[in-house]
């Protein structure tokens, strides 16, 4: 009898400790962010969410809804320390989720409405990269190209597109304008304006 009173209290601490301990196979929920409340990425070619809020907000200039010069000081150091954490390969997404998440709430609900509303894809941002002299190659369906292996562009297009580049200040190979990295390109810009204002 003093066995089963021993052996119950036991079994009852074991259960809750095994209910409290996550599974092994449990994987991390991926951080969420606050734009997702705002803009989604569930139409065609949506573009990021970090690209909707930079594209949007350049897109926003010259209407009703334009960043103002209040906003403007609120925001720079918020997207320049986007390009600081995008820049280094240790920074966890949670880091420029709430960085991002700062941006959103300093946007009015209008301002995000009307981002959203613009339904930004991919194929927006390629053009803008191309105004600025960022030309990223297209994939073709079903080919995966392996590195090295040489370009399916012609002679003269390789050519014309060189010229381009090197009229646009590109340094052929880097991928960079007058030392901007593609990858921070939208940011700097969207630095630049809200800089201006």
């Amino acid at each position: 009898m003093k066995k089963t009173y021993f052996l119950l209290p036991l079994l009852v601490l074991l259960l809750l400790i095994s209910a409290c301990t996550p599974a092994a196979d449990e994987i991390p929920a991926a951080p969420t962010s606050v734009a997702g409340e705002y803009l989604n990425t569930e139409y065609t070619d949506a573009a990021s969410l970090r690209n909707q809020l930079a594209f949007g907000t350049l897109q926003l200039e010259d209407t009703e809804n334009t960043v103002t010069s209040e906003q403007a000081q609120m925001l720079i150091p918020f997207w320049q320390a986007i390009i600081t954490l995008s820049s280094d390969t240790t920074t966890a997404d949670e880091e420029l989720i709430a960085v991002q998440d700062q941006i959103v709430q300093t946007l009015t609900d209008k301002q995000l409405q009307a981002i959203a509303d613009m339904k930004l894809t991919t194929a927006d941002l390629d053009v803008f990269y191309a105004e600025h002299g960022i030309v990223f190659p297209t994939p073709v369906p079903g080919v995966t190209k392996v590195p090295g292996s040489g370009s399916s562009m012609s002679v003269e297009d390789k050519a014309a597109t060189q010229t381009a580049a090197e009229a646009a200040g590109i340094v052929p190979g880097t991928g960079s304008s007058t030392g901007k990295a593609a990858k921070t390109l939208l940011f700097e810009k969207v630095i630049e304006l809200l800089q201006s204002k």
